[in-house]
């Protein structure tokens, strides 16, 4: 349950960042008569993917897992404390987060005396766009 609870936070945090869109990648280039021609026949460039601001997108994604360990009890596992960031990598297009957490076990084991165990999720999230035509909002295919 520990583990279920740190990686869905670890999930929120990589979403949150990856809703940071590069507005200057994002509309150079993006749209012009030859390629509203080859989107309409299919073959118009390759969707590399929505581009994002990484220095935003890891700000945001590290401030959303500090928000969660720090809010209310009822919003995660009573058992989870001491959670970091192990690893936080963005290309451009998404993000890989490794988070980590001590949980504690609701019994102790017998004859080793563990009370304690470390927990890690490793997430990655990306932003796509939707296929097909859609002059003025309107999807046509």
């Amino acid at each position: 349950m520990a583990k279920r609870s740190l990686t869905q936070a670890s999930e929120a945090a990589a979403q949150r960042g990856v809703r940071n869109l590069n507005r200057e990648a994002y509309y150079s280039g993006e749209f012009d008569l030859s390629t509203m021609v080859g989107n309409i026949f299919g073959f118009g460039p390759k969707n590399p993917g929505v581009p994002i601001d990484c220095s935003k997108a890891l700000g945001d994604s590290q401030g959303a897992l500090a928000d969660w360990a720090r809010g209310p009890n009822s919003l995660r596992r009573v058992e989870l404390k001491e959670i970091v960031i192990r690893d936080i990598q963005c290309d451009g297009f998404g993000i890989h987060l490794v988070t980590s957490a001590t949980a504690k076990l609701p019994i102790v084991i017998p004859f080793i005396n563990i009370e304690e165990i470390l927990v890690t999720a490793q997430v990655s999230t990306t932003n796509t766009r939707k296929g097909g035509f859609s002059p003025f909002g309107i999807r046509v295919f």
